[in-house]
């Protein structure tokens, strides 16, 4: 069953619960204005560079990302730059930002059990976001990556804020979510989180809404008189199809406005651009992306390392280094 977004939906108590939830997440306001100058389109090089150095952003991220470097030293301005011209603003700075919140995520100490399942899962969809977003010029990567990013960011904001509710909740449910059984764990339910999410980080009204829509599967007629809503929603039924290797979503609605992506019925060869896609998206299906820059240090292995070390020797300590031994 759909819902509608009204008065009654917003003053939901389960709205207030993932408003509260989502405010324990700190976002730099640094980075929230550089993220709302990215959805304006005029951020240039030199206006990164002035947040990079904010207190919970790493610029090794980007680094990461650009596979210049993976080293855990200090990054220099030139690699910092180089990245930046490889990666775009945009995408740049939503790569600071899914980092910053997954380091927090882990900064809590959860379970490796419990966070690198979900964190894969995310990074999966957040990758084929990419991809998606690099094969149709109306959506670009910057959109495929927050797409990708939002539909577990909510759940992994939860777990910070509810390791142990999300323990019973995963315990329960095996990693499934289901409505009722997250509306019990944690009073609220993680696309209301994804989506207030994205409004702190800057993202705009638009884009909290689209993801609401997207998510809770709220009022699909907004659509109609939203571009965005329907590129986000048909961005998701892509992922999805992708990583199911469905190959093509149900929603025809999504197949007309991506187009690019529908192969030709009675077609001999499938174009170079869709071969390309099935071929990464079949890749990241038979073993999850291997994107690691969301992590403080290169491997999932070394980030649950150091996070145990934290936990048993340091657990105020706020900085992340390969060497430390659980």
């Amino acid at each position: 069953m759909q819902r509608r977004i009204n008065d009654e939906l917003v003053n939901d108590d389960s709205w207030s619960v993932a408003l509260s939830v989502v405010r324990g997440v700190h976002i730099p306001p640094a980075l929230s204005q550089l993220l709302r100058g990215c959805q304006g389109g005029v951020v240039a090089p030199e206006d990164l560079l002035r947040v990079i150095g904010s207190k919970g952003l790493s610029p090794r991220s980007i680094v990461r990302a650009a596979q210049i470097s993976d080293h855990t030293s200090p990054v220099s301005t030139k690699e910092i730059m180089a990245a930046v011209d490889m990666l775009g603003v945009k995408a740049s700075s939503i790569i600071l930002a899914i980092n910053c919140v997954c380091e927090q995520i882990l900064s809590s100490g959860p379970a490796l059990r419990l966070w690198a399942p979900m964190f894969k899962e995310m990074m999966s969809e957040i990758e084929l976001g990419y991809h998606v977003g690099s094969s149709v010029e109306q959506l670009g990567i910057e959109q495929g990556m927050l797409v990708g990013f939002s539909r577990l960011a909510g759940l992994g904001v939860l777990l910070k804020s509810s390791p142990d509710s999300y323990e019973e909740w995963h315990a329960r449910t095996s990693f499934v979510l289901n409505p009722t059984e997250t509306l019990e764990a944690f009073g609220c339910e993680p696309y209301q989180v994804s989506s207030l999410l994205m409004q702190q980080l800057g993202l705009g009204i638009e884009v909290a809404l689209a993801t609401a829509s997207t998510l809770g599967q709220i009022d699909s007629t907004i659509i109609e008189s939203k571009p965005l809503f329907a590129t986000w929603r048909a961005t998701s039924d892509w992922i999805g199809a992708l990583r199911s290797g469905a190959w093509e979503p149900e929603s025809s609605a999504s197949r007309e406005l991506f187009w690019q992506l529908s192969s030709v019925p009675g077609a001999p060869l499938l174009p170079s651009h869709i071969s390309a896609l099935r071929d990464q998206a079949t890749a990241i299906r038979s073993g999850n992306s291997q994107w690691t820059w969301h992590l403080p240090l290169s491997t999932y292995e070394e980030t649950a390392k150091s996070m145990v070390y934290k936990r048993n020797n340091n657990p105020f300590g706020a900085s992340w280094s390969r060497s430390l031994e659980a």
